[in-house]
């Protein structure tokens, strides 16, 4: 799966389930503070130099159909899909 197939799904459900299939892949997925919002890892070494990361119309999209808008939200949704797969 790539990255960007993650622009085409608009459930909740569906979405997790697409993370988890990144995951198993590779990818790490975590809460950005600053950015309010799911980053994935390789974002990381751009936004502690403030640019752009190619990544933020995606992560920006997943974050919405998630819900995650702080880390509370991040907290509840992780619980509810397990998105860090511990």
């Amino acid at each position: 799966m790539q990255i960007e197939e993650l622009l085409t799904f608009e459930e909740d459900h569906e979405m997790a389930e697409a993370i988890h299939e990144l995951r198993k892949e590779g990818e790490q997925f975590l809460f950005w503070e600053n950015a309010k919002r799911l980053v994935i890892a390789r974002e990381i070494p751009h936004l502690l130099k403030n640019e752009e990361t190619g990544y933020e119309e995606i992560m920006i999209h997943a974050s919405q159909i998630l819900g995650i808008k702080d880390r509370e939200s991040y907290e509840k949704v992780d619980q509810r899909f397990n998105l860090t797969m511990y």
